[in-house]
């Protein structure tokens, strides 16, 4: 009776083990390289997911939209915040979902961007130089002379004529090593004067 007992555990013992040997179901989990940065900030999630998995579906900014269906997504976060990040995988044993509260943390770029332009004011067609003054590393300049979203000079220190009568506000973006930081001086150029 002992050894029918015995033999009984053995293979019971052995079936339980047996059970776990295949992959099982999908336990999601990953990771972000980095978590933290100047906007845009560029973001790699890789998966670490155990299990059989056959597909991924993450959520990087907590919307419920799937943004991405690959395995280790490549995102890029153009707007400053704090992102709660998912992951849902699926696979033939079931399904799991990973969530990281705030995980990733975008910070505004440093107040970099900085110029003047002399003159401010004219009577009639008038030509503007402007000087940046910008600090930090700076690698690239665009500017918009009349703020209407057309980029009109990529010159660090360029000139601009005003031919028309108005109030322009002018903006400057600059890219340095680390972010891109963008300031507008509004109704900075008074031109009056011009007949056209």
């Amino acid at each position: 009776m002992m050894r029918i007992l015995a033999v009984l555990a053995l293979l019971t013992l052995a079936l339980s083990s047996l059970v776990g040997c295949g992959a099982g179901a999908p336990q999601a989990k990953f990771k972000a390289t980095p978590n933290g940065g100047y906007v845009p900030l560029e973001v790699q999630f890789t998966d670490q997911s155990s299990g059989n998995i056959t597909s991924w579906n993450w959520d990087f900014n907590n919307d419920g939209m799937v943004d991405s269906t690959e395995q280790n997504p490549l995102y890029t976060y153009d707007n400053v915040g704090n992102y709660t990040t998912r992951l849902y995988v699926i696979g033939r044993d079931g399904n799991s979902t990973a969530v990281k509260m705030d995980y990733i943390k975008v910070i505004p770029c440093p107040r970099f961007a900085d110029f003047i332009a002399e003159p401010t004011s004219g009577v009639g067609i008038t030509t503007v130089q402007f000087t940046d003054k910008s600090t930090g590393n700076v690698t690239g300049w665009a500017w918009d002379f009349e703020s209407d979203g057309v980029i009109d000079s990529t010159e660090q220190n360029p000139t601009h004529t005003y031919s028309s009568n108005g109030l322009y506000s002018v903006t400057l973006t600059i890219t340095t090593t680390i972010c891109t930081d963008t300031i507008t001086r509004w109704d900075y150029i008074d031109i009056t004067g011009c007949h056209t």
